[in-house]
C-alpha cells in the first residue's frame, strides 16, 4: 500500500461552484422583479445567503438561503405578477438551492480543489429541465383546466411540488 502525505483536503466548495448556484439564482431574483422592490430584495437577499453558504460550505445557510429567494418568488406572485414569471421563478429558485447543496456535498467528498465543473452544470441543467417540464405540465394544466383559478392557485402547485423536492432530497 501506498501512502500519500503532504496532501489536505479542502472540504469547501470552489469559486465555480459558486458561480453554478449563482447562475440559477439570478434567474429567481430577475423572475421577482415585476412584483417590485419588496419581492426583489427579498430574492436577491437569499441569494446572496445562498451563496455565502456554498462558499462556506454550510448546507444550513444555502438552505435559509434558498428559502428566503423562494419567498422573493412568493412575494411576486401575491403582488400579481404572472403566471409564466411565477413558474420561472419558482423552479430558478429549485434549481439554485438543489446545485448550491449539490456542491457542497460534492466537495465533501472529493474536496474543493477538484474540477467538478462539469459535474455541477450537468446536474443544474437536468434539474432545470425536469423543473420547466413540471412546471410546463402545470401550467397546461392551469390554463386548460375546468375552471380559471387564479394564478395563486398555481402558486400552491408549485410550493407543493418544491415541499415535495425537499422532502425526497433528506
Amino acid at each position: 500500500m501506498v501512502g500519500v502525505t503532504g496532501y489536505e483536503l479542502v472540504r469547501r466548495p470552489s469559486r465555480r461552484s459558486v458561480a453554478v448556484a449563482g447562475l440559477a439564482g439570478t434567474f429567481a431574483v430577475v423572475a421577482s422583479v415585476p412584483g417590485g422592490p419588496l419581492p426583489t430584495g427579498l430574492a436577491l437577499g437569499g441569494v446572496v445567503v445562498l451563496l455565502a453558504g456554498v462558499r462556506l460550505g454550510r448546507h444550513g445557510v444555502v438552505d435559509s438561503g434558498a428559502l428566503v429567494a423562494f419567498g422573493g418568488v412568493v412575494a411576486a406572485a401575491l403582488s400579481g405578477t404572472g403566471a409564466v414569471t411565477v413558474v420561472f421563478g419558482t423552479v430558478a429558485a429549485v434549481v439554485a438551492w438543489d446545485s448550491g447543496t449539490s456542491a457542497v456535498s460534492l466537495s465533501d467528498q472529493v474536496g474543493g480543489d477538484a474540477d467538478t465543473l462539469r459535474v455541477e452544470a450537468l446536474h443544474a441543467l437536468v434539474g432545470a429541465g425536469v423543473g420547466l417540464v413540471g412546471g410546463i405540465v402545470g401550467f397546461v394544466l392551469f390554463r386548460v383546466g375546468p375552471t380559471r383559478q387564479p394564478v395563486t392557485t398555481l402558486f400552491v402547485l408549485l410550493l407543493a411540488a418544491a415541499v415535495l423536492v425537499v422532502a425526497l432530497n433528506r
